[in-house]
């Protein structure tokens, strides 16, 4: 007869801990991966909506899994509830700070999902594709920041783009940031400014010219949170680019960490000449166009 052995105690090694980088990334993907959660706040970036509007907006989902999500972003404070009063009272949701913030790095993943996962012949879950979505159309003309309305607008538009990529690259000392509206008034560029239908500015884009080659230099390149993903940075550049001009360089410059805007230029033909480093923790790529000889700027 064997005789039984005494059970011997069990050990359990710990569960090994993530880097904190690899943590905050398993949470980033434990939200933002669930289906529909990305969809929503970028219907929600739209502008404020109530339940029937966001459901408009995000085509397929069902009332009870809209409900369902629109919990959880509001629980975890990317998106906020506010009651509107009225005889039929209701609740309008839009993005918090927080939520803005995730906007750029969701927009960076749909363009390496664009041009990587699509391309592989992975799944879209029936999204369409990027040749296949339509391109919102924009009137784009220069703006007068004599006029103290346009002014507003574009002050607006760049505090609330510049305060996403101070979260994204984790800089808040971006200078655009402190600006007030009479300094920049005050700035010596030309603004080109993309408006909707109805005449809402949502992006610009500003330079000077460079008085030793002929070229420009853009300084800024701004669009309103609510409509990233939209193609309007593309749509600026593009007018900008079209017009006539010495030849020269086109010189540009933006975070080294801000993924969307460096992807932009380099689809652009931009290449990248180098990195700077203009104040601490704040790294800085630049990049460079050389364009033909053409006619001067009217």
């Amino acid at each position: 007869m064997t005789t039984p052995r005494c059970p011997q105690p069990v050990h359990h090694s710990p569960a090994p801990q993530l880097p904190e980088s690899l943590s905050a990334l398993a949470s980033a993907f434990a939200l933002l991966g669930r289906r529909w959660n990305g969809l929503i706040i970028a219907a929600v970036a739209k502008g404020p909506a109530d339940f029937a509007q966001v459901r408009e907006r995000v085509p397929g989902i069902s009332d009870r899994m809209l409900a369902r999500r629109l919990r959880e972003l509001t629980t975890a404070g990317l998106v906020t509830g506010t009651g509107q009063p009225g005889a039929s009272p209701c609740t309008h949701y839009t993005l918090s700070s927080h939520g803005a913030a995730s906007l750029i790095p969701l927009a960076a993943l749909t363009v390496w999902a664009q041009d990587h996962v699509t391309a592989m012949g992975t799944p879209s879950s029936g999204l369409p594709e990027r040749g296949a979505r339509s391109r919102p159309d924009f009137v784009v003309s220069e703006l007068d920041l004599a006029d103290e309305a346009t002014a507003a607008a574009v002050h607006r538009i760049g505090h609330r783009a510049y305060a996403v990529e101070a979260d994204l690259i984790g800089f808040d000392g971006i200078p655009a940031l402190r600006e007030s509206l009479e300094e920049m008034q005050a700035q010596p560029l030309r603004w080109l400014g993309a408006k909707t239908d109805g005449g809402e500015i949502v992006a610009f884009v500003a330079w000077q010219h460079l008085p030793a080659d002929g070229g420009i230099d853009i300084a800024r390149v701004c669009v309103d949170p609510a409509w990233f993903r939209h193609g309007v940075a593309s749509r600026l550049l593009e007018h900008l680019l079209a017009a006539p001009a010495p030849g020269g360089h086109v010189l540009v410059s933006t975070g080294a960490d801000n993924s969307p805007a460096i992807a932009l230029y380099e689809r652009h033909g931009f290449s990248r000449v180098g990195t700077t480093e203009p104040a601490p923790n704040l790294r800085m790529a630049q990049f460079r166009l050389t364009r033909q000889n053409t006619e001067s700027v009217a």
